[in-house]
């Protein structure tokens, strides 16, 4: 199904010589240019006139932005090529706009539904999502032809900051990052204590769950569902981020997270399912409803702290690695 792809095709394609190597340009990168989540990006923002570019976390890819602006709509997708005859490399370069299509896909679905909810009960409001789709698409097209215009600028102001980090790093040896090592001894007794804390503390504070086999089983599941499952997937990130990464590309996968998600709305949509088979009917309808279409989206109400947690934890352990480091030269 092709169709909102012209909505996602490059807005231009295009060359460029450079005097780095893949790997200086990609050490300049992450020393030069600010980081899209960081605070240094979110410094340059107010600066007056400013136009920057910020790194994503894919590498080589770039996310324009100028003042008064959160970003310009073009991003910039840079591969490396080195010529056998020539000392400069060669930077392919594709201007595009952020691929967007699996939640355009996810919106069209849900309207659909909708749609056909309302149809059942005979009412006027089931025009309503005909002018959802109506809008989407509006929105698409508004959308990449006021970028279309932004491009010359992106390609002008690309090569302008390319060409001043040449003249900054001119006769300077960059200093390249060496990569970390991919998988980390797993600490077994760490793991399992710290997966098995939160059981024991539920059922230490929930004077409920001694009262009946259903609330002793019901708190030990949902602790392992909304707490264990986030914990988990930190801690297989931290042990096996290449499990993360696209084989071919190094890019981040969404393929773990899409498993993930996946077995989180099969787990509640059997519960739910499971309940009623058993005659423990929901109060209401729309339970029932929630768990069947969104029952991917539960695990978010924990995930999200857990995970914030998790990223400060790894911001403050790179921040005392570099300083180490420093230290023993």
């Amino acid at each position: 199904m092709k169709l909102f792809d012209k909505y996602f095709q490059p807005y231009a394609e295009y060359c460029l010589r450079t005097t780095f190597s893949e790997d200086e340009l990609k050490a300049v990168f992450e020393k030069e240019l600010p980081h899209v989540f960081s605070f240094a990006a979110f410094k340059a923002g107010f600066e007056a006139n400013k136009f920057i570019f910020f790194r994503r976390s894919k590498p080589f890819n770039l996310y324009p932005g100028i003042t008064g602006r959160n970003s310009l709509r073009g991003e910039l997708a840079i591969q490396c090529e080195k010529t056998e005859y020539s000392p400069e490399t060669i930077l392919h370069i594709t201007i595009a706009p952020q691929n967007i299509s699996l939640f355009c896909w996810i919106y069209l679905c849900f309207a659909v539904m909708m749609g056909i909810l309302l149809l059942c009960t005979g009412e006027w409001l089931a025009v309503t999502p005909l002018g959802m789709i109506a809008f989407l698409f509006v929105i698409l097209a508004l959308c990449r032809s006021a970028a279309e215009n932004e491009v010359p600028k992106i390609r002008q102001n690309f090569e302008n900051t390319l060409r001043e980090l040449e003249a900054q790093y001119s006769g300077k040896v960059i200093e390249i990052p060496q990569e970390e090592n991919q998988t980390k001894k797993i600490n077994f007794f760490r793991v399992a204590l710290l997966l098995t804390l939160p059981i024991v503390l539920v059922l230490i504070f929930d004077p409920a769950s001694t009262l009946s086999i259903r609330n002793f089983l019901g708190d030990i599941f949902g602790t392992i569902f909304f707490i264990d499952f986030p914990i988990g997937m930190c801690l297989l990130h931290y042990y096996y981020p290449q499990f993360f990464r696209h084989r071919k590309s190094g890019h981040y996968s969404i393929v773990p997270w899409g498993i993930f998600f996946l077995l989180c709305w099969g787990i509640v949509a059997l519960g739910m399912f499971l309940e009623t088979q058993f005659g423990r009917y929901p109060e209401n309808g729309f339970s029932v409803v929630c768990a069947y279409l969104f029952g991917w989206a539960y695990i978010w109400f924990t995930m999200i702290p857990i995970g914030l947690f998790y990223l400060l934890f790894r911001g403050i352990q790179k921040v005392w690695q570099k300083r180490r480091e420093k230290v023993e030269k």
